[in-house]
């Protein structure tokens, strides 16, 4: 049999083509090579951020600017002392005025959102934009946001632990219980706890009258009543005149003219201080003529006023020489005499 040798190709040369295919290159490559090193540094646009785009369907909406003129009206900044939930409830207020025939509520309120934002609130907005795609999630996170759990935990013990203060009626305590409510929706607090808390924050006064209105006995009555009570009471003495009358808190009130006197009375003596110091530095300075001391003038020396005080006595002790007999006894004795003059009588 005859044997078939196999047949061998041998490898041919692959040529390579003249016109060699490159990769294309990126349009933002190539914009990044052409820069220079100032554009580099310099800002751009593109770094500029927008909040995100909602779905709207196959149309498009215009947002009139009297409703955003609306929404700004009432920025929030994000601030310490702002409240988060107070600024939602508003712009919802303001959404529910109007509708958009084939756009959602949802798209709309997101575009609309980012207007009612200032500061460091539209910044977070921007920055978040990805994660905030629609309007539950903005919500929750602006929420988690600006109203942290430390702001609910300290709200939630101003309600577990509410008292009534010192000058204050039971109508204007459960207004401010109703406030820190309003502020703090998330709570958690079931309705009797709250009503049991206000009951219990009340002074013995206000609690003994709960207990005669409600009948004998406050916790006696179902939650619904008990709170029916407490609103009428509040309806009731709310505009009592208790309420208008002002309150005073330990303030001593002074009339004006006494308090005109006090300010007069320190004034004159700041005024007399310095006049005082001046006249007892010049006292100090001073050298006497009589005795050559110094602190005093020689009108006011020592030894001036001992001669002084001897003169006087010796004029006044009523002494006459006795040279004339008996006329030292005379009736002129008991005339009034001139003080430092001698009379001497004079014989005939």
């Amino acid at each position: 049999m005859r044997k078939v040798r196999p047949r061998v190709v041998p490898p041919q040369k692959q040529l390579l083509p003249t016109n060699p295919v490159l990769p294309v290159v990126d349009q933002a490559t190539s914009r990044m090579a052409t820069k220079t090193i100032r554009e580099f540094s310099a800002p751009s646009s593109e770094n500029v951020r927008v909040g995100p785009a909602p779905p709207v369907g196959d149309g498009s909406f215009e947002l009139k600017p009297a409703l955003i003129n609306m929404v700004q009206a009432s920025p929030f900044c994000g601030k310490p002392h702002e409240d988060a939930n107070a600024h939602l409830q508003h712009f919802l207020e303001i959404c529910n005025t109007f509708t958009i025939c084939g756009v959602s509520i949802d798209a709309i309120r997101l575009r609309l959102f980012p207007f009612s934002l200032l500061g460091k609130a539209k910044q977070w907005f921007y920055a978040n934009r990805e994660a905030i795609d629609t309007w539950d999630k903005c919500t929750s996170t602006f929420l988690l946001k600006f109203f942290p759990v430390g702001k609910t935990n300290a709200l939630r013990n101003k309600i577990a632990s509410f008292q009534q203060l010192k000058d204050e009626t039971v109508p204007e305590a459960w207004d401010r219980l109703q406030d820190y409510i309003s502020a703090c929706p998330h709570h958690g607090m079931q309705s009797w706890f709250i009503i049991q808390t206000f009951y219990h924050g009340l002074r013995a006064s206000a609690r003994e009258y709960l207990d005669a209105a409600a009948g004998g006995s406050f916790f006696s009555l179902e939650e619904s009543r008990a709170k029916a009570l407490i609103e009428k009471m509040v309806e009731n003495q709310g505009w009592s005149d208790d309420r208008t009358q002002p309150k005073t808190r330990g303030v001593h009130q002074v009339e004006a003219l006494d308090m005109l006197a006090a300010k007069m009375d320190l004034l004159m003596k700041k005024l007399e201080a310095p006049a005082q110091e001046t006249v007892q530095a010049m006292d100090a300075r001073m050298t006497c003529e009589v005795c050559g001391n110094t602190g005093h003038s020689g009108n006011d020396c020592p030894e001036t006023r001992e001669d002084a005080h001897y003169v006087n006595n010796s004029n006044n002790n009523g002494y006459r020489p006795n040279n004339y007999g008996n006329q030292g006894w005379s009736d002129d004795r008991t005339q009034p005499k001139t003080r430092g003059v001698q009379h001497w009588p004079f014989g005939e």
